[in-house]
């Protein structure tokens, strides 16, 4: 594609006709202006405060969002199959899929700031259960986060950056900022996702090497219990109450990229409960991204 300096003028002259009564037509104009993808949204938010016709605005923010819809399942679509799977990345993009205009740099900040905490207090010579009491200390008590009220099934607890801005959310949202933490300094934590939708995490006796064999796990890290450490048994136990079956893979850490996979699963799910079925089909269209 040339570029928009010197199709600027066809562009806007597409924007124009975004008045269009005829849907043929204006399909065809729509297909055109998104075919320049994040180039033309400069432009149409030019349009959109230029017009006080709600309906020629409503259109413009649909092409908007269509655009940004597009470019973030290409970017999901090259983290989970491209790059390193960095979960921060990940948690970006999930809540970018929520809140198109995020400030990324303001929440990779906050995560910076939280990180250079457990920095300071680590060193060589603590055991892995001392590291473990650092993260739990400057996550749950130096910043506060803590689960969301049981019974409020709200979207927002799992969205970054509300997670970061009221301290407060699910579970899975808590494990997956403890796990980017944890793994934003090398240490050895993985995510482990087990039947009735619970999030816990292993720890490690090495970080994992791809094509190499899957590091032992020495204990796991409970989210819900201020990373309250527990063993093997209490799986067991677990999978036992819920009558399913004993199979190793519920011991097990998962990729990054299936975490992520299963926080779009509950925003879907979520989306579905406040009556929201556009969404849930977006989401699920971004999650097929992942797979």
């Amino acid at each position: 594609m040339e570029a928009l300096g010197e199709n600027q003028n066809q562009l806007s002259a597409l924007i124009s006709l975004l008045d269009e009564p005829d849907q043929g037509i204006f399909s065809r104009v729509r297909d055109q202006i998104f075919s320049y993808g994040f180039q033309a949204v400069p432009l149409l938010e030019t349009a959109w405060e230029a017009t006080f016709d709600s309906f020629v605005q409503k259109r413009i923010e649909d092409i908007i969002h269509d655009i940004h819809i597009n470019q973030l399942y290409i970017e999901l679509t090259n983290w989970a199959h491209l790059g390193n799977q960095s979960l921060l990345d990940g948690y970006i993009y999930f809540t970018r899929s929520v809140f198109q205009n995020l400030d990324e740099a303001d929440l990779r900040k906050q995560i910076h700031a939280i990180r250079r905490d457990i920095w300071l207090e680590l060193n060589e010579n603590l055991t892995s259960l001392e590291k473990v009491k650092v993260l739990n200390h400057i996550i749950f008590e130096v910043h506060g986060f803590k689960l969301s009220p049981a019974r409020k099934a709200e979207i927002r607890f799992l969205l970054m950056n509300n997670v970061l801005e009221t301290k407060t959310g699910f579970s899975i949202a808590l494990g997956l900022l403890y796990t980017l933490l944890a793994q934003s300094l090398d240490l050895p934590v993985a995510g482990i996702l087990l039947p009735g939708e619970r999030y816990v995490m292993a720890w490690l006796d090495a970080l994992p090497e791809t094509g190499k064999k899957p590091p032992r796990v020495m204990f796991y890290i409970n989210p819900e219990n201020n990373g309250g450490v527990f063993t093997r048994n209490e799986i067991t136990a677990l999978l036992r109450h819920l009558k399913q079956p004993l199979e190793e893979q519920h011991y097990q850490p998962v990729e990054n990229k299936v975490i992520l996979a299963k926080m779009f699963e509950l925003l879907a799910f979520l989306q579905a409960n406040v009556g929201d079925p556009s969404r849930v089909d977006e989401t699920d269209h971004l999650r097929s991204a992942l797979l």
